[in-house]
Formats: C-alpha cells, sequence, structure tokens
C-alpha cells in the first residue's frame, strides 16, 4: 500500500482557511515507560480548521492527544506551538493557549456547573494570592451561553446526565480561551442529540472565533461530517492524511480497518457517508 498512502499524503489543506500553522509536529514519537505506540509524525494544525484523528482502537489517538498537551512527553522529536518549542513553554502558559475536553471524566465532588467551568479560567490567574479568579466573570457567563447550560448553571455535576456534563466540559474549555482545543473522543458514551450538539459547537468555535482543533473520532460519518481534514492512523504511524472527503475512499479505509466498506455521497447533504457491506 506504499504507492496508495504517498498519493494522499497532502501536507496542507487548500481552499479559504488561514494557511498559519499554530502547531507543528516533527519525527514525534510517542508512548508509554520507553515503548513507542506512535513513531515518526509529521503534521500541522491550522486556525480555522476542524482536524480529525481515526484509526482502530488502539491505535494511540488517545496517546496523541496526551502528548500534544504534555500529560506524556514525547520519546524523541520535536512540536512547536506558534514557532516556539512546546518543551520551552510553562505549564500554565500552555493551559491559556491549549484546552482538552477528555472522553470522560469522574468528578466525585459535587461541584456546581458554573464553578467548573469557572475552573477554565484558572490559567489565567495571577499573583499568589490567585487576582482574577470570579465565578461571575464575562468569560464564564459566555461560555455557559454558547454551550446552551446557562440553566444548569446552579446544578450540581453530580446530578447531570453524561451529555449534560460534557457540555460543562466544553464550556470549562472555551472559558479557557485556547487557541488550540484538543478532544478525546468527546461523543463516544453519547446519544446522537448530544453528539451532534458537541461538535456543532466546535465547529462553531472552530469557524467563528479560529479555533484550530484535533479531535479524535470513534465515529465515522460524524468525522465525515464535522472534520475538514483527517489524519488516519495505523501501525504506529500517520499512514494518510488529507482533507476529508480526498482520504474518505473505500480503497483507504478497506486498508485502515480491514472491513469491506462502502463510501456514497447521500443526496442534498454535500458530505460522504460510510457504511458496512454485509
Amino acid at each position: 500500500m506504499n504507492e496508495l498512502s504517498n498519493s494522499v499524503n497532502i501536507n496542507k489543506p487548500a481552499g479559504h482557511k488561514t494557511w498559519e500553522v499554530l502547531f507543528e509536529a516533527i519525527d514525534l514519537s510517542c508512548g508509554y515507560g520507553g515503548q513507542v505506540v506512535l513513531d515518526k509524525l509529521n503534521f500541522k494544525l491550522w486556525p480555522g480548521f476542524f482536524c480529525g484523528v481515526l484509526g482502530p482502537n488502539g491505535c494511540g489517538k488517545s496517546t496523541l492527544v496526551n502528548t500534544i498537551c504534555r500529560v506524556n512527553e514525547p520519546l524523541s522529536g520535536r512540536m512547536q506551538f506558534a514557532g516556539e518549542a512546546l518543551s520551552l513553554i510553562s505549564r500554565q502558559k500552555l493551559a491559556t493557549n491549549i484546552a482538552v475536553v477528555p472522553q470522560e471524566t469522574h468528578i466525585a465532588f459535587p461541584f456546581k456547573v458554573r464553578e467548573i467551568v469557572a475552573m477554565g479560567r484558572n490559567p489565567h490567574i495571577s499573583g499568589v494570592f490567585g487576582t482574577g479568579f470570579d465565578l461571575d466573570s464575562e468569560k464564564v457567563e459566555q461560555a455557559l451561553q454558547m454551550t446552551g447550560i446557562a440553566h444548569l448553571s446552579e446544578r450540581e455535576i453530580t446530578h447531570l446526565s453524561g451529555g449534560e456534563r460534557q457540555l460543562v466540559l466544553l464550556a470549562r474549555a472555551f472559558a479557557q480561551e485556547p487557541r488550540l482545543l484538543l478532544l478525546d473522543e468527546p461523543t463516544s458514551n453519547l446519544d446522537i442529540s448530544h453528539a451532534v450538539k458537541i461538535l456543532r459547537l466546535v465547529k462553531a468555535g472552530v469557524e467563528q472565533n479560529g479555533l484550530a482543533s484535533l479531535a479524535v473520532f470513534h465515529d465515522l460519518n460524524l468525522a465525515c461530517l464535522f472534520a475538514d481534514y483527517l489524519f488516519l492512523i495505523k501501525d504506529g504511524t500517520i499512514k494518510y492524511q488529507g482533507e476529508t472527503n480526498d482520504v474518505i475512499t473505500e480503497e483507504i479505509l478497506n486498508d485502515l480497518y480491514d472491513l469491506p466498506l462502502k463510501v456514497h455521497s447521500p443526496a442534498g447533504l454535500g458530505r460522504l457517508q460510510v457504511s458496512v457491506r454485509v
């Protein structure tokens, strides 16, 4: 498949979005305990692009997200953010620029929704006594309104449904005012209504506020609907990358998942969709 791999490896997307590189990985290898999971990755992220990561279970999608946000340090290679080595950026400064929405977060204490969202402002707090924290700040209120959960602001998060909790975590990320938003399978445990709502909110943040976003997708069809650009991982590397309609082909997906999949274009949708060949 080397010939196919090379033929669709696109360095930058074409079109109307900004060409400015916000994040770049150069020969990046990452994993755990010295064990390489992903080897020699080279890719870029751009403001105004909703990028997605696809691949079989266990291929290293979450490992990649954890490395970008420095939960795990890279085994080798380097990462740059806005032209600066990521390894030289302080944790606080990193948190003012990169936000993460995890797949699932267990919050045992009965914090109110407003308190959870306000935690997104923590990286912006300065001084020994934490000057700047404000539960009722404009940024917190904007995040509550943007995600449609203002009516839940005084509810305890332990009393919310899974979909509502995920909206709270997204609101916390928006309150953080990041330039790069990372999402690790944020919709995998949600019903379709909440999943689409969350992805629409991310898409709006990308298009209206110029965020760069990288989301790990479990659902191929949601990735086709929302992602502008895709990175497809197999055998420990990014085997294919490109604009969504360029890399969502039957040949590539069959190689990626070892499963006969059918790609089609529903009338009026303007996006490709994928189904299983029975």
